[in-house]
């Protein structure tokens, strides 16, 4: 009699889990890296009154791209590896040894919509497909706590388009953004629900709807959220800029790391960790 053994789906998802973890440090090294920061520069919009904010420079990011996105292919293809495995132990018992075809048994994604058929495979037991069939992109987020960024997007889905990309065309394409700004002062004075004292800062609530003369103001709204020379960054309505109508060096911004659509590496990783996560304890659960 065949058994299942999930071994070999878990130790993929565990050595996933591992590389996300080194991955995360290798992005901590770049954010407390003062080196890999790019240079500001503000120029006066005399029509609006709003200084530019312009990356007038950046490091080189080539070798942190890199190998950003050779862990990210790792990561993806462990995970989707773990998926596959699952699948395979689970049709191996079901035909009692080594299925009839092969090659089509791994883990399957059902996109079926409206009234499309939902297409069960013949090599798995019922039970167990309806099982899998719980978390697949046609049953949507199915009741289950769930984060992203960037438009909503199913994790197998997501876990297929990038394994797939990885493995048949190219390196995962990380996009670098400008953020973790740190710049001169732009407003003027303490707002006036502030107060200094020898002891610190305290806050005057009663005066939190005053009028606040030195405020700055900051729009985002035009930028492209690039890491490019001459790219914006932000436009700042600065009261403490007012008599400089260039900046040479207002400050520094931090590169983020993001997949397509601007989500976030590693949040966006660990998503599909979990997932895959879940789906191996609920079949677990689930064995005979």
């Amino acid at each position: 009699m065949v058994t299942i053994d999930l071994w070999s789906a878990k130790a993929k998802l565990h050595r996933a889990m591992k590389q996300l973890e080194d991955l995360k440090a290798l992005i901590e090294s770049v954010d407390s890296n003062p080196g890999l920061r790019a240079t500001l520069r503000a120029d006066l919009d005399s029509g609006s009154g709003y200084h530019i904010v312009r990356i007038s420079g950046y490091p080189d990011f080539g070798q942190v791209v890199e190998d950003l996105s050779l862990s990210v292919g790792d990561i993806i293809n462990n995970l989707r590896c773990s998926l596959d495995h699952l699948a395979w132990q689970y049709a191996c018992a079901y035909a009692q040894g080594v299925p009839r075809k092969p090659k089509d048994v791994y883990f399957l994604t059902c996109s079926a919509a409206g009234t499309q058929q939902h297409k069960a495979p013949g090599f798995f037991a019922p039970e167990v497909w309806r099982r899998m069939h719980e978390f697949q992109p046609c049953r949507g987020r199915n009741g289950r706590p769930d984060e992203w960024s960037g438009p909503y997007v199913h994790q197998l889905d997501l876990l297929t388009e990038l394994s797939n990309a990885d493995k048949h065309k190219m390196l995962v394409h990380i996009e670098i953004q400008p953020n973790k700004f740190a710049m001169i002062p732009s407003r003027i004075g303490l707002p006036p629900w502030v107060s200094q004292t020898d002891s610190g800062i305290d806050l005057l609530i009663e005066r939190v709807n005053d009028p606040d003369p030195g405020a700055d103001h900051l729009d985002f709204s035009q930028s492209p959220h690039s890491m490019e020379i001459g790219a914006e960054v932000v436009r700042i309505r600065a009261p403490a800029w007012v008599n400089n109508a260039t900046i040479d060096q207002v400050g520094t911004a931090g590169p983020t790391f993001a997949l397509p659509e601007g989500r976030p590496v590693a949040a966006t990783l660990k998503r599909l960790a979990v997932f895959v996560k879940t789906v191996i304890e609920d079949l677990e659960q689930a064995r005979p």
